[in-house]
């Protein structure tokens, strides 16, 4: 009664040092009272009010983006799938599973939600994206995020996550552009590695170990770039750039490993590989 200043006059110090006592109690008790009550009071309301602050700021960036990377589902897969779009530099939007953000939250923009609804996706700024993630791990999910991705942005690149082969077929028809099932890549990595580890190890170390040197592009050939109707020899790509062209896809094909005597031609995908500074100067030659 005495420390929460109730008050009721029940109990009355009787002797000299039971009035000593409660001189010394009183002071102490409401002291420690109010700082306790203090700071659970701010806890909360700081807490709620810096989430709300957050939750505006996070809400004005998303509007402002533009050719962003929206994944939804921010598990296993989703993770991994978000920690390789950083390092890229690509804008990301995280949709659910966001208790799981608190080790990448100054990093990641996210809105708490279900993507399989239209509201979600479009406060995600789906129609101003460049690519939707469907990472949930119920392929019903994200067959059904599929779909509404493309409903609501038929241009968007959508790639899907498959747990089993016989759903990725209907991922396809519902709309994505690429379906990936973690299994079966994991399974055949594994034979890889048994069958040809030298390979495999090489194949890391260039792209995790080395990861800010090395680099795979995608390169497309412009009308006024220099490159146009040369074959590769005469381009000297190798020799002057120092990369070297993979592939070239032209429409619908894909041309694997082109001879030197393959002419570049507009609106040529040059797949090239090499150091990220020479990437950039063969892409500005490119253009």
């Amino acid at each position: 009664m005495t420390i929460l200043t109730v008050g009721y006059g029940d109990t009355v110090p009787q002797t000299f040092y039971g009035k000593m006592f409660a001189l010394l109690i009183i002071p102490i008790g409401i002291s420690i009272v109010t700082y306790a009550t203090g700071a659970v009071a701010s806890m909360m309301i700081e807490g709620e009010f810096s989430k709300t602050v957050r939750r505006r700021r996070m809400r004005k960036k998303i509007e402002s983006l533009s050719n962003h990377i929206i994944v939804c589902g921010f598990g296993r897969v989703g993770k991994q799938v978000v920690r390789e779009l950083l390092k890229n530099g690509t804008d990301v939007v995280v949709e659910r599973n966001i208790e799981h953000l608190e080790e990448m939250a100054d990093q990641v923009l996210y809105i708490e939600g279900d993507a399989t609804e239209d509201d979600v996706l479009l406060a995600a700024g789906i129609k101003r994206a460049a690519g939707l993630v469907a990472a949930l791990p119920a392929d019903a999910d994200n067959v059904f995020i599929s779909l509404t991705a493309k409903g609501l942005n038929r241009d968007i690149q959508v790639v899907a996550r498959a747990e089993r082969p016989e759903t990725e077929e209907k991922l396809r028809r519902a709309g994505a552009d690429k379906v990936i099932n973690p299994s079966f890549l994991s399974g055949r990595r594994m034979a890889m590695t048994i069958l040809k580890p030298v390979s495999v190890d090489y194949v890391d170390t260039i792209f995790h170990e080395h990861e800010e040197e090395f680099a795979v592009e995608e390169v497309k050939i412009a009308v006024n770039s220099s490159f146009v109707n040369r074959s590769l020899r005469e381009s000297e790509i190798r020799t002057r750039y120092g990369v070297t062209v993979v592939a070239i896809q032209r429409g619908r094909t894909i041309i694997s490993n082109p001879s030197p005597d393959e002419r570049l031609q507009v609106g040529d995908l040059a797949i090239i590989f090499g150091k990220k500074e020479q990437l950039s100067s063969f892409e500005e030659a490119a253009k």
